[in-house]
């Protein structure tokens, strides 16, 4: 079986992350991928914006992501907000040896009720063996949270910023479906 190295996208809600923040005890910190990458005993390397596009680069030039991917990839990175309320903002990447983990913020305003939180967490592996291990990875999380990370209610809610992806030409899997029941 053919396993394909491209990034892969996974919605993470605000409930999740509370859960996430008793099982792993997390303080009030801003990176909490961080704090859950370091208590399951990975020694993340932090990126930043511009450290995330360089990997990327590189990325590309050795196969591991499309140029079509790369280009979607980048407008992730960079911030934009829209007159209908959702915003997108980039946190922090993490270069984990097998691949590279990119968590962003999406934030939907609406009226009359408190803003929408969700994260997304693109997952880059670097070879068909950091697939299995990011995979393996994401659903050990998972499964010591004991939540399914965005509920669906949440996924409802988020649809905004999915339709604000796709306007914006970004192809990604995930960006439609919710690969959290697939692995």
């Amino acid at each position: 079986m053919s396993i394909s190295l491209e990034p892969l996208m996974f919605y993470v809600g605000k409930n999740f992350y509370d859960r996430a923040r008793k099982v792993f005890n997390l303080g009030i910190g801003r990176k909490p991928l961080l704090q859950i990458l370091q208590k399951m005993s990975l020694q993340p390397a932090e990126m930043d914006r511009d450290e995330a596009m360089r990997a990327l680069e590189r990325f590309t030039r050795t196969g591991g992501v499309s140029t079509a991917s790369k280009e979607a990839m980048k407008i992730m990175l960079v911030p934009f907000a829209s007159f209908r309320g959702e915003s997108i903002s980039f946190i922090n990447a993490y270069e984990l040896g097998f691949g590279i983990l990119i968590e962003i913020l999406g934030q939907i305003r609406r009226a009359f009720r408190a803003p929408l939180f969700a994260y997304i967490w693109i997952a880059i592996p670097r070879s068909s063996e950091g697939y299995e291990r990011m995979i393996r990875l994401l659903r050990d999380i998972r499964d010591k949270v004991g939540a399914l990370p965005i509920d669906p209610e949440e996924w409802e809610a988020i649809q905004p910023i999915t339709e604000k992806l796709l306007e914006s030409g970004f192809n990604i899997k995930g960006l439609t479906e919710n690969l959290w029941v697939s692995i």
